[in-house]
């Protein structure tokens, strides 16, 4: 699909993703390089043309991109037209805070073209936006940024603790802290069965947790006891996007099941995913689980609501996650405004959630 095949395409869409590319040899696009696959055989199905690009091979006069050759079945360099809806998936904070991308939103406006998942969004903004909610505020662990005081004061209502980077992703850099008979033990997620000797309730954990830190800026966590299964901690990975006519839809729900010795559920972590019913199923009963599990997307498709309501730009695409207690209460543990596309089963048919992206890109054009 050359230059001139889009230009003949005038009633059609062109759809293009944004993010990082490797030109070393063949270009690859990361950790979205499938799922870009499944975008180009989506979008041509209907008729419609995709490509990718990267920040800096954009003007206002066309693209650098690469476009899936039919002919030669590889990714192809050429200069592509302006497309009309462009889907954010850089992976650097940094970058989405460089004056380079900044002045690309704004040639955007200018330009009148469509761009969604407009940043990463924090886990500390995302706690205040759903904090903004009474109705939501109980499913909500308590949270605070993270400090000395703070660390003193939640370490005297609660057992267990969690301090996360609040740019963090992937599970990687989260320290978990237990406490029992005047001990606190600190495990670090990167690393399975850490020993680290426990401290003192007095006794230099700060200065220990500030090393682990370092300089990042992070949140400190009310720890949840939430049900387990086969002993291995789990919890839920809800994705919501949003349909054509602008609505959150839930897509797809998998159960996330930690590798043993780690705390965190984490694919990136080594985590295995299961079928949420199952899990359920094994926990409360095959009639407390559908029930259950009908509970879990109401309460991410109120939190993706609010979420988009309340953060600057769109956002069309949100990983919720959530856990459940032994006595069944859900609880909002954390939500991605990027979430991995690599916990869905591919097959050889377009995945729901792939489905849902370009089903919100052509609603874009529409309007």
């Amino acid at each position: 699909m050359r230059l001139t095949t889009f230009k003949s395409q005038s009633t059609q869409p062109v759809i293009a993703l944004l993010t990082e590319i490797n030109e070393d040899g063949r270009p690859n696009f990361g950790k979205v390089h499938s799922f870009c696959e499944e975008l180009h055989q989506g979008i041509s199905d209907l008729g419609g043309s995709f490509y990718v690009f990267s920040l800096k091979s954009f003007s206002e006069k066309g693209v650098e991109g690469f476009f899936y050759n039919q002919d030669t079945e590889e990714w192809t360099k050429d200069f592509l037209p302006l497309p009309d809806v462009i889907y954010n998936r850089i992976s650097s904070r940094r970058t989405e805070f460089s004056k380079r991308f900044i002045d690309f939103l704004n040639k955007l406006d200018r330009l009148g073209i469509k761009f969604f998942n407009h940043r990463f969004l924090s886990k500390w903004e995302i706690h205040e936006f759903l904090m903004m909610e009474e109705h939501l505020r109980s499913f909500l662990p308590e949270t605070h940024l993270y400090s000395d005081s703070a660390l003193k004061k939640m370490l005297e209502q609660y057992d267990e603790l969690y301090i996360k980077p609040v740019h963090g992703s992937q599970g990687r850099n989260i320290i978990q802290l237990t406490q029992s008979d005047g001990l606190i033990k600190v495990s670090l997620s990167s690393l399975p069965a850490k020993i680290i000797p426990p401290f003192q309730q007095d006794g230099g954990l700060a200065r220990a947790i500030a090393q682990l830190v370092e300089k990042r800026l992070c949140i400190i966590q009310q720890g949840v006891q939430l049900a387990e299964f086969n002993g291995r901690t789990m919890d839920f990975r809800i994705l919501c996007h949003k349909n054509a006519q602008q609505f959150w839809k839930v897509t797809s729900i998998v159960a996330r099941v930690s590798a043993e010795t780690f705390f965190v559920s984490n694919i990136a972590r080594g985590g295995e995913v299961m079928k949420p019913v199952y899990t359920l199923a094994l926990l409360f009963g095959k009639e407390q689980a559908r029930h259950q599990l009908a509970l879990m997307k109401e309460l991410a498709l109120e939190t993706a609501e609010t979420i988009s309501r309340n953060a600057a730009g769109h956002h069309a695409e949100l990983g919720i996650d959530i856990g459940i207690d032994t006595k069944g209460k859900l609880w909002l543990i954390e939500a991605n405004s990027k979430p991995s596309k690599n916990f869905e089963e591919r097959g050889s048919k377009i995945r729901p959630s792939t489905k849902a992206v370009i089903d919100h890109c052509y609603g874009l054009c529409e309007r």
